[in-house]
């Protein structure tokens, strides 16, 4: 009996042991993974410094490499949904990727995003002026639609609007389900009397509290934030001139941190 008890605890040591967690592949950059429509699971990372989509098999070997040509003095931000037959009903993949240009002025800074559509050879099926952020949505049953929220930083107060594109196909994942990811950014930065503060929650977050704290981690306000409005308009004018930090607290989890300037 004694011998039976050991050997089974034995066996049951080594399928822990040899049960590891291990290291299978290492990438330079943040990477993701789609289902395509007939190639199946891939995985895919943006490189900005090259401005490529580069997409690997499961194997992780290379399976294509996406050029996204961004302007000069530009830099990609984001790259989404890959596909074959999501945004036209050739053979080849296309996905959407928004790239961005910093520009200063005087008194303070913007950003301007732009987004395009493009085939696996690069060339274009849509270019999307001032789309900083794009989902597809489903609208009825079996119809998704592109919607594309975009902005002009480059007057104040600045400008928003959203694009909403029909489009010829579904991707095999449910899009419906994908949930956005909580951004959060503020306009004009460094302020001197109002601030536009931009925000997205997940789709299934009511609302959220905005905190903003001074540089020595002191609360001096907070505000609730919802899903049902993009942005929020903030008087600083009570506010000492200097540094402070802001970020958004919703269901236990917060997001991080960034940087105001109160002039």
């Amino acid at each position: 009996m004694k011998t039976f008890i050991l050997t089974a605890f034995s066996i049951a040591l080594a399928l822990a042991v040899s049960a590891q967690v291990t290291l299978e592949k290492k990438y330079d950059y943040s990477t993701s993974i789609v289902k395509l429509e007939t190639q199946g699971y891939k995985y895919y990372l943006m490189d900005v410094p090259k401005a490529q989509c580069r997409i690997y098999n499961p194997d992780h070997s290379l399976y294509k490499t996406i050029n996204c040509t961004v302007p000069n003095n530009c830099y990609l931000a984001d790259v989404k949904y890959i596909s074959e037959k999501l945004f036209d009903s050739d053979a080849g993949l296309e996905l959407l990727y928004t790239y961005y240009r910093y520009y200063t002025t005087s008194n303070s800074y913007y950003y301007d995003y732009d987004s395009k559509i493009i085939n696996e050879d690069g060339s274009t099926i849509l270019s999307i002026d001032g789309a900083r952020y794009n989902y597809v949505n489903q609208t009825d049953a079996n119809t998704y639609k592109l919607f594309s929220y975009c902005y002009d930083y480059s007057v104040y107060p600045e400008v928003v609007w959203t694009n909403i594109y029909s489009l010829p196909g579904t991707s095999v994942y449910s899009l419906i389900n994908e949930e956005k990811p909580v951004d959060i950014d503020l306009f004009p930065n460094p302020a001197i009397d109002k601030v536009n503060v931009y925000y997205s929650l997940p789709q299934n977050v009511d609302e959220g509290v905005l905190h903003i704290v001074d540089n020595n981690g002191k609360l001096i306000d907070r505000y609730t934030v919802d899903n049902h409005t993009a942005f929020l308009t903030l008087d600083v004018t009570p506010f000492q001139d200097g540094i402070y930090h802001y970020f958004i607290e919703y269901n236990g989890t917060r997001t991080a941190s960034k940087k105001l300037v109160v002039r």
